[in-house]
């Protein structure tokens, strides 16, 4: 069967934008320090499939706007006015999302050759992108933040800031877990208790909060009251932060048997707030794995 030029522009276009997402995503999934990280490179084929659609109709269209222009006569009809409204559209996107990225990286890069606080603060006033998720990763991630700047992230209402990220584009720095920003603020020395409280009051995150329980600056109030939550991640946290106090300890045992209650078994036998009591309790729990 012979095809048109408008279907051979689309499927040339349509390969090469999908092996060039692919390219991206599987140079994304080993950036990643994730174990499971590599899961992802069994889901290249199904992006492979869905770039290659958009990249298909983004060539198809342009190419049958550019045989509409140079030929003779010139029908404008409906097929005409949606292939360009099409081709417009995803060209937007494609291109912007590309030069999105470029800029994006080389701001994040930016940042995290930053040393000083006020070269971050002013990127946080005033940079266009100032409340992008990578722009604000890269600066809770930068040692040099204060305590002010960090709470000043910490009290954005922006729920994605709680959420895993992710790119195509080398955005993460040294983060190559992709965790969230919020858990970036509670990582960085130089947080404050009371940034720590305001988030242990005000995030709903588990992972989030398990990295608030782990903080030493945390009080025995919180780790008292997130212990309550009886999340297998706050619970690891809690057997493994030596601030812990007993009384909480104990109540780590109070859990389904469970394998995630094994790791914080085996946990508690390294705490060295855990009593003799509480170490041999959790040593005559193991057994029962």
């Amino acid at each position: 069967m012979k095809l048109n030029t408008s279907t051979k522009t689309g499927l040339t276009i349509g390969f090469i934008g999908a092996i060039i997402i692919s390219i991206l995503i599987a140079f994304s999934i080993f950036r990643s320090t994730v174990s499971t990280a590599v899961i992802g490179l069994f889901f290249i084929p199904i992006w492979f499939i869905v770039a290659f659609i958009v990249f298909f109709i983004l060539g198809y269209c342009i190419d049958y706007i550019k045989t509409w222009i140079t030929g003779v006569p010139r029908v404008f009809n409906l097929k005409v006015v949606l292939a360009l409204i099409i081709s417009v559209c995803l060209a937007i996107f494609v291109i912007g999302g590309l030069v999105k990225g470029l800029i994006l990286t080389s701001l994040t890069k930016q940042i995290e050759g930053i040393n000083s606080n006020q070269e971050l603060l002013d990127t946080f006033n005033r940079s266009y992108f100032s409340r992008n998720t990578f722009v604000l990763g890269a600066i809770a991630q930068n040692k040099s933040a204060s305590p002010e700047l960090l709470d000043r992230i910490a009290k954005l209402s922006d729920p994605s800031l709680h959420e895993a990220m992710g790119s195509l584009f080398p955005l993460l720095g040294k983060n190559g877990k992709g965790l969230a920003v919020m858990r970036l603020v509670v990582l960085n020395p130089n947080v404050s208790a009371d940034t720590i409280e305001y988030l242990a009051s005000t995030s709903q995150v588990d992972y989030v909060l398990a990295d608030i329980v782990g903080n030493s600056k945390t009080s025995i109030e919180t780790l008292t009251r997130l212990e309550t939550k009886k999340n297998y991640l706050i619970d690891w946290s809690l057997a493994m932060n030596p601030r812990t106090p007993p009384r909480v300890l104990t109540k780590l045992f109070d859990r389904e048997k469970y394998f995630t209650q094994r790791t914080t078994l085996e946990f508690l036998l390294h705490n060295p707030s855990a009593t003799p009591e509480i170490r041999n309790r959790a040593f005559e729990l193991l057994k029962e794995y």
